[in-house]
C-alpha cells in the first residue's frame, strides 16, 4: 500500500474512533430525564 493510502486509512480510522468515542460520553454521561418526563412510557 502507498503512503497516501496508508495515511487516508489511518486518518479515516482516527475519525470514526473519535466519533464512535464521543457518542459513547454523550450516551453515558446524559442526565436521566424527569419522571413526569418518563411516566407515559408504555414499554416491556
Amino acid at each position: 500500500m502507498s503512503t497516501a493510502g496508508l495515511i487516508s486509512m489511518f486518518l479515516s480510522l482516527c475519525f470514526v474512533i473519535g466519533l464512535v468515542s464521543w457518542c459513547y460520553y454523550r450516551v453515558l454521561t446524559a442526565e436521566t430525564p424527569p419522571p413526569e418526563e418518563t411516566e407515559h412510557f408504555h414499554s416491556a
